[in-house]
């Protein structure tokens, strides 16, 4: 009986099973100035990506890993050893009618290049609620190009539909980030964060939907900061056709700090943000639009401490046929402007994608950043970068079972 179970389990979790197995590899060489000296570096990166997807009929798994490959300044004087970066992660959901639960586990570990920014390109439909305590809108680059880092986040979701029209939503998390040893924590500190968020979404009709968020998150900084951060955000977003739409939103944070020399202080600070996002169609051309301002806390990932943002930033992205050209702008400036640890930064990004075949594509692009933050040693009073790169990117057929 005993030696029957193992497959039993297996007949029952084969039955109604639908999954799918994605294969792909990245592979970039980067052009930048090289830190000591002002000479042109040259970085290669390759990045083979694995993502499993198993699918029942009320639950389903995802699965995904991607070793990030990092070859630093190949063509100087020193050989360049191969440093490792280990991202992945996992997602479990199940639903029923109304309610629907989702698990997720995302972790990072190993040797991080920070000579351009990373950033996941989102659905310029995103009309998510405005967070707080999160990761900056335009992060500040550490003046190290390679870092030993450690990242993980584990967060659930509850949602239930009470009817068509109303639905609420619990968003528990735990996180930790920043450097993995302490050499790489007196540049990126290490943030142990803990946070829930409630809200509650209303159909006001068949294009308006109403948002009402509430916080509360805590940050532990190695450094010394701890923080606790208490938000409430209204948000109205309305969706004008397919693909276009705009969203406002705006609310109030408590912030209780105690800095590094154990000195505790409270504050209060605006929430706000405005969001658009559209999608014109001419023939055989598409383009996409995304903007957005807005001010928020912020927890500066050089210094740690808890700041307000104002930020903005603006995507445009065009496709006709196999090509696509995106540029992305961004600005950054916290508040007040004359703290010794006010920060700024302007980024400008622009890449060109062609498809070669039906598995193959090449892209080409480049990155302008500029920051400054105030009187901390981390950095210099101001610093600027530059990077070109060319990449190609494969991608198998997908293994469906």
């Amino acid at each position: 009986m005993t030696s029957s179970l193992p497959m039993l389990l297996a007949v029952m979790l084969a039955h109604d099973l639908a999954g799918t197995l994605d294969v792909s590899d990245t592979a970039r060489i980067y052009a930048r100035e090289a830190t000591i000296g002002g000479d042109v570096a040259v970085d290669i990166e390759n990045t083979p990506g694995l993502d499993l997807a198993l699918d029942w009929p009320t639950t389903s798994l995802a699965l995904e890993y991607a070793p990030h490959l990092y070859w630093s300044e190949v063509v100087g004087p020193d050989p360049s050893p191969t440093l490792l970066l280990h991202t992945g992660g996992a997602r479990l959901s199940t639903r029923d009618e109304r309610l629907s639960i989702t698990i997720a586990q995302t972790f990072a570990v190993g040797d991080q290049s920070f000579a351009r920014l990373s950033s996941e390109r989102r659905p310029l439909e995103s009309d998510a609620p405005v967070g707080v305590m999160s990761s900056p809108e335009l992060e500040l680059l550490p003046g190290p190009t390679v870092l030993r880092v450690t990242e993980a986040e584990t967060s659930a979701s509850l949602r239930y539909d009470w009817s068509q029209r109303v639905s609420t939503e619990l968003r528990p998390s735990l996180g930790v980030s920043g450097g993995a040893t302490t050499a790489s924590q007196t540049v990126l500190p290490r943030q142990r964060t803990a946070g829930i968020d409630a809200s509650l979404d209303v159909l006001a009709s068949r294009s308006d939907t109403l948002n009402t968020t509430v916080g509360v998150a805590d940050a532990s900084v190695s450094n010394g900061y701890d923080h606790l951060l208490v938000s409430w955000v209204e948000t109205w977003s309305r969706s004008f056709a397919l693909a276009s739409g705009a969203a406002l939103g705006a609310g109030v944070a408590f912030q209780e700090t105690i800095d590094p020399a154990d000195a505790s202080s409270t504050q209060w600070r605006p929430i706000g943000v405005a969001r658009a996002w559209h999608t014109l169609y001419a023939r055989a051309m598409q383009v996409h639009l995304r903007s957005e301002l807005g001010h928020q806390p912020r927890l500066n990932v050089l210094t740690g401490a808890l700041q307000g943002q104002l930020y903005a930033s603006a995507e445009a992205e065009l496709a006709a046929g196999d090509t696509s050209l995106a540029l992305t702008l961004g600005a950054a400036q916290t508040l007040p402007r004359d703290a010794p640890d006010a920060a700024q930064s302007l980024t400008a990004d622009l890449v060109l994608e062609q498809a070669l075949l039906d598995w193959l594509s090449a892209e080409l692009g480049g990155q302008l950043t500029w920051q400054s933050l105030g009187d901390s040693n981390v950095l210099a009073a101001s610093d600027s970068r530059w990077l070109l790169f060319a990449g190609a990117r494969a991608e198998l057929p997908s293994v469906r079972f």
